[in-house]
């Protein structure tokens, strides 16, 4: 399962009135109820569409999540580059396109509003969350888990 995946928002709040606690390698302490609902995910390949994907490279993206007790296959980035001109719907609907990805083979969990404009067949796969609270259940995904086998 493909799971493209925002930090701020859904790993750790976005709360700007609230300290994001910070692990000893200087990066976020993701919040534990997100790290499990991430791990609940079988043979999962992380493709990070955060705005942060550029601050380290993959290999150390992969030390990041190991540390934080998160399992999975194999991370990558969305590889275009940050720019003003493109929204996280444009950056995802571009990488699943030109990587003939099939909808229900994938996952998209964010606090990005645009992704609301994502066609149906890509919102269904959407868990969109609250920026000030993150991911904190698994309820969404076991709805989006099901549907990839009953269609």
């Amino acid at each position: 399962m493909r799971l493209f995946l925002d930090i701020d928002g859904v790993m750790v709040h976005a709360n700007p009135y609230k300290k994001v606690d910070m692990e000893e390698d200087g990066f976020y302490k993701f919040n534990a109820n997100a790290i499990d609902v991430i791990n609940s995910i079988d043979d999962l390949e992380i493709i990070l569409s955060t705005s942060h994907r550029f601050r380290f490279d993959i290999q150390e993206w992969k030390n990041i999540f190991q540390r934080r007790n998160i399992k999975f296959k194999e991370i990558s980035s969305i590889n275009l580059k940050l720019d003003s001109k493109f929204s996280r719907r444009e950056e995802i609907e571009k990488w699943i396109n030109d990587n003939h990805i099939d909808p229900k083979d994938l996952i998209i969990i964010d606090d990005d509003k645009s992704l609301n404009g994502l066609p149906k067949n890509l919102k269904t796969r959407l868990i969109l969350t609250d920026s000030y609270i993150g991911l904190k259940n698994s309820i969404e995904l076991k709805r989006i888990l099901k549907n990839k086998f009953s269609d």
